[in-house]
C-alpha cells in the first residue's frame, strides 16, 4: 500500500484511491471535529431550507450524498484510512430531524452491498452499475415508489478504459469498465446546447463543459406518474448509464439538470412532483448558494468555448 502519485494511493487488491486532487479528500476526512460540526450546521441550514421552500411550491425534497470510495472501501484503502473520518457519515448518523426525513442514507447500505457486488471501479473514483443500483434502491425505498428489479439485469456495455485514477499513472492502469444499460423505456425529449454540442462533436468533452448540461426524460410506460427534477453530478450523468438513465426508466418524466446548486427557476418551470439533490462526498466542502440561473450559465459557457474553437 503506497501512494503511486501524490494524489493516487494503491490500497489492497489493486484498488486506486483519490488522496488529494482538487477537492484534498484526505484533508476533508481528517478534519477536526469541530470542523464537522461546522460543516454539519452548514449542511443542516441548506437542507432545511430547501425543504422548507420547496414544500411551499407543493414538492417533495430528497437529498443524497454519495459516498466516496474510500468511505466504502475503507478496508481496502489499509493505511490511508488511518486516522480519518467520512464527513458523510458524520452526518448519517448525526440524527437530527428533520434532515433524517430528507437524506437518503446510503453509507451502510453499500457497506453491506459491497460483501456481494464491486460498488467501485478499482481504477476510479466513480461506482459500478451495482453501486448506482444500490444507491437507487434506497432512493425509491424513501420516496415510497416501486423500483425496478429487472433494470440491473440490463446487458451491461464494456469498454477497456484507465479510469479517472487509472490514467493519473504512467503508463496509465486500465481495467474493464461495465456501464449500466438504463433509460430503455424513457426517451430522451430535449437537450440543451450544452450536450448536443458535445454530442455532434462541435465542443469536446470535457469535464470543465459538464456543469449545466440539462436532458429531459418521457416515459410513456411509466407505472409511477410523477414528475422528477434530479440535479447531481457525474454520479448522476446526462446519459443514462447512471441515477438519470435509473430514473427515466421508472418514473414518467424526469428532468436531470448537471449542478450541485438547486436553481428554482427551474423548479417553477418545470413544476416537479419531487426534486433530487445529489452530490458527492468529495465536493461537499463547498457549500452550493442556490443563487445560479443554470441555464444562462450553461448558454455562456456555450458561447465562450464556441469563441475559443473558432
Amino acid at each position: 500500500m503506497t501512494y503511486l502519485t501524490p494524489d493516487v494511493f494503491e490500497g489492497k487488491d489493486g484498488h486506486l484511491f483519490l488522496a488529494l486532487g482538487s477537492n484534498n479528500v484526505v484533508g476533508l476526512f481528517s478534519e477536526r471535529h469541530a470542523s464537522f460540526d461546522s460543516l454539519l450546521r452548514d449542511w443542516r441550514s441548506l437542507i432545511e431550507g430547501r425543504a422548507r421552500k420547496l414544500a411551499d411550491m407543493g414538492v417533495v425534497y430528497k437529498h443524497i450524498f454519495v459516498p466516496d470510495k474510500l468511505t466504502i472501501y475503507r478496508e481496502e484503502a489499509g493505511d490511508l484510512w488511518q486516522g480519518l473520518k467520512s464527513p458523510v457519515e458524520f452526518i448519517e448518523n448525526a440524527g437530527l430531524a428533520p434532515m433524517e426525513d430528507i437524506i437518503v442514507p446510503l453509507c451502510a447500505y453499500l457497506r453491506k452491498q459491497k460483501s456481494s457486488y464491486p460498488i467501485f471501479f478499482k481504477n476510479d473514483t466513480h461506482w459500478t452499475p451495482e453501486g448506482c443500483f444500490s444507491a437507487y434502491q434506497m432512493l425509491c425505498a424513501y420516496l415510497s415508489i416501486p423500483h425496478r428489479a429487472d433494470l440491473i439485469s440490463n446487458p451491461f456495455g464494456r469498454v477497456e478504459l484507465s479510469g479517472d485514477l487509472g490514467g493519473k499513472l504512467n503508463p496509465p492502469r486500465t481495467e474493464t469498465f461495465r456501464f449500466g444499460s438504463f433509460g430503455r423505456s424513457a426517451t430522451r425529449v430535449s437537450a440543451n446546447r450544452l450536450v448536443t454540442l458535445r454530442e455532434s462533436g462541435a465542443l469536446p468533452n470535457g469535464n470543465d463543459l459538464h456543469v449545466g448540461s440539462i436532458v429531459e426524460f418521457r416515459n410513456i410506460a411509466s407505472s409511477t406518474p410523477l414528475r422528477v427534477l434530479l440535479f447531481g453530478d457525474s454520479f448522476s450523468e446526462y446519459r443514462n448509464h447512471y441515477l438519470t438513465g435509473l430514473l427515466a426508466d421508472t418514473v414518467s418524466e424526469l428532468k436531470f439538470v448537471w449542478s450541485t446548486n438547486i436553481d428554482y427557476g427551474v423548479v417553477e418551470r418545470f413544476r416537479p412532483n419531487i426534486v433530487i439533490s445529489e452530490i458527492a462526498e468529495r465536493f461537499m466542502c463547498r457549500i452550493p448558494t442556490d443563487d445560479v440561473d443554470i441555464e444562462r450559465h450553461a448558454e455562456k459557457k456555450v458561447e465562450t468555448a464556441l469563441q475559443k474553437a473558432r
